[in-house]
């Protein structure tokens, strides 16, 4: 337990800023403000930073937002990508290879560099509210042996996830949410260890299945979901379908983009964030929220650092995650033939865009692809959901 002391009279030394939650955003946030002279206090409910084993699959373009290699994260990397329809398959060779990570070893190394740059990581304390106070709030917490703790803030930052409790304290409206479930199963013999699979069966998910190799010897094979029901009998059909056994389980809720979500707010003078998946801040076409999440932590750590608009800092992120959202309703209305057709376009120029542009460079390869490739435009146009209700508005 760290040793930080609750004053008995807080409002004299108040924390200048609270962060809910030990997320890699909230982390890294965490780490941003420390290391920019702001004294920082960080709450987790758990007692321990052991997040549940998951294993992510991430472009290289997180070490471009770290400022560094996350290598004590990495498990493996994959410079080739296969991608199957019903009908046809293409592979894709990454200038830049896609790096398989593990979470847990990610949220370690973002928690160490925290505390290197003076944050205070209190974990075992759960956010059970907050009330305006004079010029800012005081934030209520409960520890895991029921001591109360009352924190006044004047920047209070919540990083609790997708179910943030912090969001539903400030009265926003919760997240819409897909589930993410994986299997952890022995590498197939036809699979490689330098090769990522992703299968589209529209039939069985809006989303995609995948297989991410984490070694020679292992491999983790999963979906997207709209829900938990429909990922487990999804995915126990793909197992036995591929004759896999699984050797267990990584499941997750996680957020949907929200266009019309407003991450920050202002209460009796106190400014209150909301960053990662707390603020669905995930990529609509992959689901993926770790490297964008990690953007928003930048952003909102600016927005403190320089006393800035958090709606400025996070526009050019927003500008991605509404191309994203805007492609994930385009995909919502492909059947397998679209699919089929999809793939066949998928020329020697287009392979060559979508080879050195990764997907955390949406605009560039999306405006590339349609300069090498203009039937793309057409396809997508024939499958956009022009009518209001159609497409993600019904999740």
């Amino acid at each position: 337990m760290s040793d930080f002391r609750f004053s008995k009279h807080p409002t004299r030394h108040p924390p200048q800023v609270v962060i809910i939650g030990a997320s890699t955003a909230g982390l890294f946030a965490a780490y941003l403000l420390a290391k920019g002279g702001v004294p920082v206090l960080l709450f987790e409910q758990q007692e321990e930073l052991d997040t549940p084993a998951r294993t992510l699959i991430i472009t290289q373009r997180i070490k471009d937002v770290l400022g560094c290699v996350p290598s004590s994260a990495i498990v493996n990397q994959t410079p080739n990508l296969q991608l199957f329809s019903s009908g046809r398959s293409t592979t894709i060779r990454l200038s830049q290879p896609d790096w398989i990570v593990e979470r847990q070893k990610l949220i370690q190394m973002l928690a160490r560099q925290a505390r290197a740059a003076g944050a205070q990581i209190l974990p075992g304390y759960r956010f059970l509210g907050l009330e305006p106070d004079h010029d800012g709030v005081v934030v209520h917490l409960q520890s895991s042996t029921g001591r109360q703790a009352h924190v006044p803030t004047r920047t209070l930052l919540g990083a609790d996830g997708v179910f943030s409790q912090v969001a539903k304290a400030n009265e926003q409206r919760g997240q819409k949410t897909a589930f993410v479930l994986q299997a952890t199963v022995a590498l197939p013999s036809g699979a490689k260890s330098d090769t990522t699979q992703v299968w589209f069966d529209p039939h069985s998910t809006r989303y995609f299945y995948w297989l991410i190799p984490e070694s020679r010897q292992r491999a983790v094979v999963g979906l997207a979901a709209d829900d938990e029901r429909q990922a487990r009998e999804s995915l126990l059909r793909f197992l036995s379908c591929h004759k896999l056994e699984p050797l267990g389980y990584q499941g997750a809720q996680v957020a949907l983009y929200s266009r019309n979500g407003l991450p920050w707010k202002r209460i009796s003078g106190a400014r209150i964030f909301l960053v990662g998946d707390a603020a669905a801040q995930v990529k609509m076409t992959t689901v993926g929220g770790v490297v964008a999440g990690l953007r928003g932590a930048r952003a909102v750590a600016q927005a403190i650092l320089r006393g800035s608009d958090y709606g400025r800092e996070l526009s050019a992120l927003r500008r991605k995650l509404e191309l994203h959202w805007l492609m994930r309703r385009v995909l919502n209305g492909f059947g397998p033939s679209d699919y089929d057709e999809l793939l066949g376009l998928v020329n020697a120029r287009a392979h060559s865009v979508l080879s050195t542009r990764t997907r955390d460079d949406i605009s560039r390869a999306l405006l590339l692809s349609l300069l090498v490739q203009p039937r793309f435009l057409l396809l997508a146009a024939r499958r956009f959901p022009w009518r209001d209700g159609h497409g993600l508005d019904g999740l």
